[in-house]
């Protein structure tokens, strides 16, 4: 039997079973209302939803009213497949009336055998390394599990949020957003509509609850207010080529005690670079010996400010010569045996193996004081596009959180997981890679702009060797 078959039957299933729960509250007892309830041996969402509400085909409400209430009780257990539920476990059965309000609610979210079947995705985070995946293995993937044609258009954050202010409730003609936590801030604080995924639509879009909390809440420092799912998680990494570098440094202090080892062989890219990678290096070396939430105006009155510099044009002396003026002829050199490791991003540097243009033997690491962290990738539905739509935009999320999509994320891209599934990721992945645990508590925020504009402004008389 075909998936698009399948798929079409189990809805025919669901609407059945929807339709016999339709008088939710009339069947539940009078009195009942809002109680807290421990799973016991032989128990089902099922017979819980019958015995509470008056219909099995309730349960949907229950794993909402939970997971809900599990954002602010962690006592109460998050719900991620109905099917699955443990003695012991905290749940919270709402109200014969507030089952029968979400139960309306919910039967908007399912898309019926008249959904649309084809959606526009607008990607404005990927680079080409992530185009190139999501069109050539992700969306034939979706068409052939869901029977989901996407249409897959690369944009700009500025502009696609220009297009979002001037669309009417219902005529919004992107369906799916992917794009960095600094635009899903400025559309919320735009007041810009966004459907509410998180804990809302956690029913919904059920592998949502595997994604952490704060990531759902705050998006690299910047409230998104549930606005967002997390798809995936940038960092910038020390890379190395492991067939000349057996022994990598595990600090940046580390790395310039050690310099001279690597002479001639550090990959340093120009800090006037159109990529941001040119500032990404010198901030992750001045953050090591600097406080960087202080303004550049404070930095430079101290000796330390100077003795940083000074440090740093040194480490800078022993890159490979002339500096990359940017990334790809940082990877040409790696790829010439002229560069043996460097601080680049970790996704693309790793990728660009299978691509032939970086050597098979490039591994990653991180650096003790941290590293700055890339652009967290975030999947968002627009507020103002046609309902109809939106069932079938939660499907397309949903699928792209399951533990298949995002194993293949990271063993393909290189690109850490969205959601926190790293039981599941194959053991060979850490053998390439650091483990999430290590490398997050390192993550460096490039946050001082002032910084970021002097790098872009002295750092080429500073620190290019002449």
């Amino acid at each position: 039997m075909s998936s698009k078959r399948t798929w079409f039957i189990n809805l025919v299933l669901v609407f059945v079973m929807l339709m016999a729960g339709m008088g939710v509250a009339s069947a539940a007892p009078p009195a009942q209302e809002e109680t807290t309830y421990t799973v016991k041996l032989g128990d089902t969402l099922w017979t819980l939803a019958e015995k509470y509400l008056g219909s099995g085909a309730a349960y949907p409400a229950i794993i909402d009213a939970t997971n809900k209430k599990a954002v602010e009780d962690e006592t109460f257990n998050f719900i991620i497949n109905p099917s699955l539920i443990h003695p012991g476990w905290k749940f919270l059965v709402p109200s014969a009336e507030a089952a029968t309000e979400f139960m309306t609610a919910y039967r908007r979210w399912l898309p019926g055998p008249d959904s649309p079947t084809e959606i526009t995705l607008v990607d404005t985070n990927s680079g080409a390394n992530f185009q190139w995946y999501f069109q050539t293995m992700v969306l034939p993937q979706v068409e052939q599990a869901m029977g989901l044609k996407i249409n897959y258009v690369v944009g700009k954050g500025s502009e696609q949020i220009e297009k979002m202010k001037a669309w009417e409730p219902g005529k919004g003609d992107a369906h799916v957003l992917f794009i960095k936590p600094a635009d899903i801030a400025n559309m919320v604080k735009q007041d810009i509509p966004l459907e509410t995924l998180y804990p809302d639509k956690l029913v919904a879009i059920p592998s949502l609850a595997k994604c952490r909390q704060d990531y759902l809440l705050t998006a690299q420092g910047q409230d998104i207010l549930g606005k967002g799912a997390l798809y995936w998680r940038s960092q910038y990494a020390l890379v190395y080529d492991s067939a000349k570098v057996t022994n990598p440094p595990k600090s940046w202090k580390e790395f310039y005690d050690r310099r001279a080892e690597w002479k001639g062989h550090i990959g340093l890219i120009r800090p006037n670079s159109k990529s941001s990678a040119g500032r990404a290096q010198p901030y992750g070396f001045l953050n090591t010996f600097l406080d960087l939430s202080k303004p550049v105006s404070e930095l430079e009155k101290t000796q330390a400010w100077a003795d940083t510099w000074t440090k740093m044009a040194d480490f800078y002396s022993y890159a490979t010569l002339p500096l990359a003026p940017e990334p790809t002829n940082l990877f040409e050199n790696f790829n010439a045996g002229d560069t043996w490791i460097s601080v680049y991003a970790m996704d693309y540097s790793l990728w660009s193996r299978s691509q032939g243009t970086m050597p098979p033997t490039v591994k990653a690491t991180f650096l003790a004081e941290g590293i700055t962290e890339g652009a967290d990738g975030y999947l968002v539905v627009p507020g103002n596009i046609p309902e109809a739509y939106k069932p079938v935009a939660y499907r397309l999320i949903d699928y792209l959180l399951s533990d298949d999509q995002q194993i293949q994320l990271i063993t393909t891209m290189w690109q850490y997981t969205g959601t926190e599934i790293w039981d599941k990721i194959p053991a060979q992945v850490w053998d390439v890679i650091p483990p999430w645990s290590e490398m997050e508590k390192g993550r460096v925020r490039m946050t001082n702009k002032d910084v970021i504009a002097y790098i872009t402004d002295k750092g080429p008389e500073l620190l290019v060797p002449k």
